[in-house]
């Protein structure tokens, strides 16, 4: 974490401690009087809802219980008894008496329900089979095909021995009519002897609980009633109450008590999140729940939310511009040094302008100037001094070459003067002419292979006519090489050890052979020079191949050219590319030069051709 911190800008660090220390303690604030907020919202409604869903089922309770006490009227009229307690006879052989009877039942029902609104039918079941009934809207007559019997409501009716029964949400089927939606008000009625006479059913309107709600004016609640068997009686929502009803019940299921707080999340599909309470009534066995959609009800705590986040955004963005007002004066010269510096490691060594602002900054800007200059004066002074040194070190090279080699040349013209007089001395100084030439280029960058090996054929014919039938030179070059760059006059030196070396105390001519391939998947040009010669002593090879300028005057004539030619491949390419002779006695000598391959173009062919 520490490490993290420590590679922050300065810019980073001043932002992360507004924010830290401004923008943090702003939401904790915010969230903690938020959720306070919230928290004394909930409580206080969910504490009125609770005194309305008290007062909601009182209501509902009362209106039900004044349907149940009417319900008891038949026991304050005998003659109902007496119509009940009467044979069934089939309505296909009523007579006279029959229809006088139910005449005489009709004037009895029509009085009762006028006194109740809420009323919307009676049906009286007579234990003999008979059946009455009366409904408010139409007088439809009764339905003699459908029977309670199978019915839930009838069922608990019969068991409860007098007792009333609510039932829930029904189709009533028993007029000859369209079915319509009740509530029933059961009680079985008991003669004098306490044997059953029949039962009475009540019909209850169900959007009577709709007029008790919106005298309660609940216009932003959500009101639903259930039975006790959790099945929808009545419902503000208009759609999927089942589904809501399933989640709101399933809360209260987990109270265990007969009045509670609920909270229901989202159920989607336009079912959002609320919260309110419920009220089981012990005498309807029904259960009432009181609701409000969370996002109403938090409308005043979410002012408060937005308060915060608004104050956090602005506690930010203030945050952000005070950090970098107070960094721009800081970051700006430490940037600038930075790319100095980045300069300075690619080996710009410019220096930055002169820092805006003073102090510890501005001390370390100017001083960081003054480094940097002095380290371009030291650059430019070694650069210099090392150019001035290779130059000196290859005129010196080229001034050791020149004597070394025109003493052996002008040698061999004054043995073929003294032994010919021919068209040989013609050649041989064209050849010399040749050499020469190349000699006085010694000191240009590198030139084409074949240019090389084309200047070699003609010192091989020099040493031809001077040591004629001693030695013979095989070319084993190969395609392509003779493209790739080399520097000048850098195999005369090993054909001349070679000749000069390695030709003396040997039966019959002297093999030398000349190859040059490619090496290292073609990044480097293997040029090699061997003889059959009688070899180099160990100590003898050893100096050789560790031999340098110094050693020049300590040693014999021939490791001048081998020190000139790795002195002069160091200088040009640097390691790994060096000068090899590899020897035993009595073995031969091979000299193997290691070069990077550098094409070029195809070097001027020189007047004679290669032969």
């Amino acid at each position: 974490m520490m490490r993290r911190w420590n590679n922050l800008t300065y810019q980073s660090k001043l932002l992360l401690a507004f924010f830290l220390l401004g923008i943090i303690p702003s939401i904790v604030i915010g969230t903690m009087a938020y959720l306070k907020s919230v928290d004394t919202l909930e409580s206080r409604v969910n504490e009125d809802l609770g005194v309305i869903a008290g007062q909601l089922n009182e209501a509902i309770q009362r209106q039900v219980e004044d349907v149940d006490r009417f319900s008891t009227f038949p026991y304050f009229t005998p003659e109902i008894f007496q119509i009940l307690n009467q044979p069934y006879v089939p309505r296909d052989q009523w007579g006279y008496r029959e229809l006088e009877t139910q005449r005489q039942f009709a004037k009895l029902l029509v009085t009762y329900p006028s006194i109740f609104s809420t009323i919307q039918g009676l049906i009286f079941y007579s234990t003999k089979g008979n059946v009455y009934g009366y409904r408010v809207s139409d007088r439809s007559s009764i339905n003699e095909a459908v029977s309670p019997v199978e019915e839930e409501w009838y069922k608990e009716t019969l068991s409860r021995d007098g007792g009333v029964v609510i039932s829930g949400l029904r189709q009533e089927r028993q007029f000859n009519s369209a079915p319509f939606a009740t509530i029933t008000a059961s009680r079985l009625l008991l003669n004098d002897d306490f044997s059953p006479a029949g039962v009475v059913a009540v019909d209850i309107r169900p959007d009577f609980m709709d007029k008790i709600v919106r005298s309660f004016q609940l216009k932003s609640m959500h009101v639903i009633v259930a039975d006790e068997k959790g099945k929808l009686i009545y419902s503000t929502r208009s759609a999927d109450n089942q589904r809501f009803l399933s989640a709101v019940a399933e809360q209260s299921a987990r109270k265990d008590s007969m009045r509670g707080v609920i909270t229901v999340p989202e159920l989607g599909d336009g079912l959002t999140a609320a919260t309110g309470v419920y009220a089981y009534s012990e005498y309807l066995g029904w259960t009432s729940y009181l609701l409000i959609d969370r996002e109403e009800l938090l409308g005043d705590a979410n002012v408060i939310r937005n308060f915060t986040i608004v104050l956090v955004v602005i506690s930010t963005a203030a945050a952000a511009i005070l950090s970098l007002l107070l960094a721009r004066n800081l970051s700006r010269p430490i940037r600038s040094l930075i790319s100095s510096m980045r300069d300075v490691e690619r080996g710009l060594f410019v220096a930055p302008a002169a820092p805006p602002i003073k102090g510890e900054i501005g001390q370390l800007h100017l001083s960081y100037v003054t480094m940097v200059k002095r380290l371009d004066m030291l650059i430019q002074s070694i650069e210099e001094k090392e150019r001035q040194k290779r130059e000196a070190e290859l005129y010196a090279l080229r001034a050791r070459i020149a004597p070394h080699f025109l003493y052996n040349t002008i040698n061999s013209i004054r043995m073929l003067a003294v032994l010919q007089q021919s068209e040989g001395i013609a050649r041989l100084l064209q050849s010399l002419n040749k050499l020469l030439h190349a000699n006085m280029k010694l000191d240009s960058e590198l030139v084409p292979l074949s240019a090389e090996l084309e200047l070699l054929h003609h010192y091989v014919r020099l040493m031809e006519l001077r040591y004629t039938n001693r030695f013979r030179v095989e070319w084993r070059i190969e395609e392509h090489t003779e493209q790739t760059m080399v520097p000048p006059m850098i195999l005369q030196p090993l054909m001349e050890n070679a000749i000069f070396h390695g030709s003396f105390d040997v039966d019959g001519p002297l093999l030398i052979e000349v190859s040059a391939s490619f090496a290292k998947n073609g990044e480097e040009l293997l040029i090699t020079i061997a003889d059959n010669g009688h070899g180099i002593p160990p100590e003898v090879l050893n100096t050789l191949n560790g031999a340098t300028l110094q050693h020049t005057a300590k040693h014999s004539s021939k490791s001048i050219g081998v020190a000139n030619v790795r002195d002069r491949i160091h200088l040009r390419f640097g390691s790994p590319y060096t000068l090899l002779l590899v020897s035993e006695p009595g073995q031969g000598t091979r000299a193997e030069l290691n070069l990077p391959c550098k094409a070029g173009g195809t070097a001027p062919a020189m007047n004679g051709g290669m032969k």
